[in-house]
């Protein structure tokens, strides 16, 4: 590269100096390498970096260039050599030196050589050293040998200390008029680069602007206003940096502010944290930012514990017990203090030890079953092994022996003996017991006999049937006194018009239902009419059309055990027009309606220890009842309130029932009852405080 090609890279004109710019060109070496580091792609650093390579290659040129001796310096020395009278290449003379050239000259002046061969007389060798004498010149033919004249001697000493300050005067007079030149011309040079660099330094701080680096745009206009305070310049580029990081922060935080906010609305509890604290990151002073944010977390606790208690509730109905206890013990330990988690652990504690109990009762059963097989079908051992089941359903010897004393009777195999379980009920006889595979038969059934009927598993054998068509089984006064278990039954297809078909319908039988499911229902899971009878344990009724149980008409009853309502679009159990129940250890909950409606006249109305939750109405409606008790049930967080009495259910007797954490009263008595006869129970922590409601016009929804 030569010596032109690096001044036009660098932008150097022929008459810049090299020296005084070498430190600026190395600081922009080192910033044209920032770039490179801090290039947003590979392309751009492709390029910055073919830059720094062409600068650093002038840069060299400059240097070396700059190394070599100024031609001005040469020129000034070959000034001040002439200015003493000698060449340029010619060593210093002492003054001692001096002096003995001027006594030279006076005795060539008294020679008598010729005048011409003075001239061409080579120079004279160099003068000794200050502290050598001088040897006194042997005169030529015809020179005179007398010694010179003293008085002459001193006066060209003289003569030669004047030019010596002479020669000083000239030689300082033309290094000051060489200086002052030099300096003007340094400050119109200084002047140039300074523009140069200001022109430089604008276009540079425009660009980080509108790159958004804010650090680099604030050194570039920091220092323009070091170059040239007070510049116009600097004060625009910083009022451009203020507006670009406003605009810039409006649009952070209106984006994410955007998406945290979606996100919550849509329960996307993580994404909304996440997006929340990306804001406060980088503007901690985001108030509505930091409300959200605490707003999400505190909703993802609320949706953990929910989650805690819902799994733990749900391994206690499947008697899980391990299960169950590790998660309520995960609930105490992340909520401390929490009294749900202390609940469960007692509801745990309570259900293991019913467990023991029922597996004690069953194995007495058993024994007691065993003794009465005398090889021929015996109803009463047969029941007593019925029960023994479902009390110890993982006992294989209670299972062996019901087994055995059940093959007395016929037993029919669907599908192996008949691949359709309504053929299978229409060829049964009394008594019949008809084993169902896991699968999903088509309905409707009809039951006129009386049979056993055993599924696989309400999670493995279904019965279904289209929603317009008719209930997926019906079981008739004929059918009094069959079992159904193990079985789920539900519609397909949903029908909306006023007349709906229920899953299962009982027409004045007693029907005995055990680990079944209705569900799925455009009408009642189980509609129980005209005086029927049925008793439940353990069974599930959700996701109907109206209530999840209904029972209705004069002599029409239910009486059932751990069993549940749940997520139905009416009541979860609804007593009306005559009907009556005895409900107990079971669950209502997420029902659309009410947990419990008593509408009836009947009498004994028993509804015990029951859990009646989450419902968007109340726990329990009583409007009216002969007489019965409701006692030891838990009304928890339902949206309209605890529990509800009118006066027409005044003979009833409520006692220790406990009315927690409602969205509404706890108790609500209306004008007319007593409120001491309700004073053994239980209302607290409901919306408000308002804990018992007296007084109130039912008659107008208050």
């Amino acid at each position: 590269m030569t010596l032109e090609e690096a001044r036009r890279i660098l932008g150097l004109s022929a008459d810049d100096d090299v020296n005084n710019r070498l430190g600026e060109f190395s600081a922009a070496r080192e910033r044209i390498a920032d770039m490179v580091r801090g290039a947003p792609n590979d392309v751009l650093a492709m390029r910055y970096q073919d830059g720094l390579v062409e600068f650093d290659k002038a840069l060299a040129v400059l240097r070396e260039e700059s190394e070599k001796e100024p031609e001005d310096v040469i020129r000034a020395r070959e000034w001040m050599t002439a200015a003493r009278g000698g060449t340029a290449d010619e060593p210093k003379a002492g003054p001692v030196a001096e002096a003995g050239q001027e006594k030279e000259d006076k005795s060539d002046e008294k020679s008598a050589a010729p005048a011409e061969a003075a001239a061409t007389t080579p120079p004279a060798p160099a003068p000794p050293s200050p502290a050598a004498k001088a040897p006194e010149p042997k005169p030529e033919a015809g020179e005179s040998d007398a010694d010179p004249d003293p008085n002459a001697e001193e006066d060209e000493e003289k003569r030669s200390v004047a030019s010596r300050i002479f020669s000083t005067l000239v030689i300082l007079l033309v290094l000051t008029t060489i200086g002052g030149a030099l300096y003007a011309w340094h400050l119109a040079d200084q002047k140039v680069r300074t523009t140069e660099r200001l022109a430089f330094l604008e276009r540079m701080g425009a660009k980080m602007i509108e790159s958004r680096r804010w650090p680099e745009a604030t050194a570039a206009y920091d220092e323009i206003d070091h170059l040239r305070p007070g510049t116009k310049a600097a004060e625009v580029g910083r009022r451009s940096i203020e507006a670009g990081m406003v605009e810039e922060q409006e649009q952070f935080v209106g984006y994410l502010s955007g998406e945290a906010t979606s996100a919550f609305d849509l329960g996307h509890l993580d994404v909304a944290i996440e997006a929340a604290r990306k804001v406060l990151e980088k503007y901690p002073n985001q108030k509505e930012m930091a409300e959200l944010l605490q707003k999400a977390e505190d909703a993802r606790t609320t949706q953990a514990r929910e989650a805690l208690v819902t799994a733990t509730s749900d391994a206690i109905q499947k008697r899980r017990w391990d299960e169950a206890e590790h998660k309520a013990n995960q609930l105490a330990s992340s909520f401390p203090g929490d009294p749900e988690g202390n609940a469960l652990l007692a509801e745990i504690r309570a259900g293991r030890d019913k467990e023991t109990r029922e597996r004690q009762r069953a194995r007495e059963l058993y024994d007691a079953a065993r003794q009465r097989d005398t090889g021929t079908f015996d109803k009463t051992a047969y029941e007593w092994l019925r029960e023994a089941t479902g009390l110890s359903p993982d006992d294989e010897e209670i299972a062996a022996l019901y087994e055995k004393i059940a093959s007395y009777t016929r037993t029919i195999q669907v599908p192996g003996d008949y691949p359709q379980l309504a053929d299978a009920i229409a060829s049964a006889r009394d008594r019949d017991r008809i084993v169902v595979a896991e699968g999903t038969y088509t309905g409707p059934l009809i039951v006129d006999k009386v049979i056993t009927l055993e599924g696989a598993g309400r999670d493995k054998t279904f019965v279904e049937v289209e929603a317009s068509e008719s209930t997926a089984a019906t079981f008739s006064r004929q059918s009094s006194g069959t079992r159904v278990s193990g079985i789920t039954f539900r519609h397909r297809g949903f029908e909306a018009g006023e007349d709906r078909f229920s899953a299962l319908l009982v027409r004045g039988a007693e029907v005995t239902l055990t680990d079944c499911r209705a569900a799925d229902s455009a009408g009642h899971g189980l509609a129980v009419v005209e005086a029927g009878q049925v008793s439940a344990t353990r069974c599930l009724f959700e996701n109907n059309g109206w209530d999840g149980v209904a029972v209705r008409g004069a002599g029409s009853r239910i009486e059932f055990s751990e069993c549940e309502a749940v997520g139905n679009i009416g009541h979860g159990f609804d007593l009306w027009d005559g009907g009556s129940a005895a409900i107990h250890q079971s669950i209502a909950r997420d029902n659309s309606g009410n947990g419990i409606v008593v509408g009836t006249t009947a009498d004994n109305i028993v509804i015990g220890n029951c859990d009646l939750r989450a419902n968007r109405e109340y726990g329990i409606v009583v409007a009216n009842a002969g007489s019965g008790r409701i006692h030891g049930n838990r009304c928890r967080e339902n949206l309209i309130g605890g529990m509800a009495v009118r006066v027409t259910a005044a003979r009833l007797i409520f006692e220790n029932n406990v009315l927690e954490k409602n969205e509404g009263p706890g108790l609500s008595l209306e004008r007319g009852l007593d409120p001491q006869a309700f004073s053994s129970n239980t209302a607290t922590g409901n919306s408000g405080g308002q804990n018992v409601l007296t007084n109130g016009d039912f008659a107008h929804g208050n």
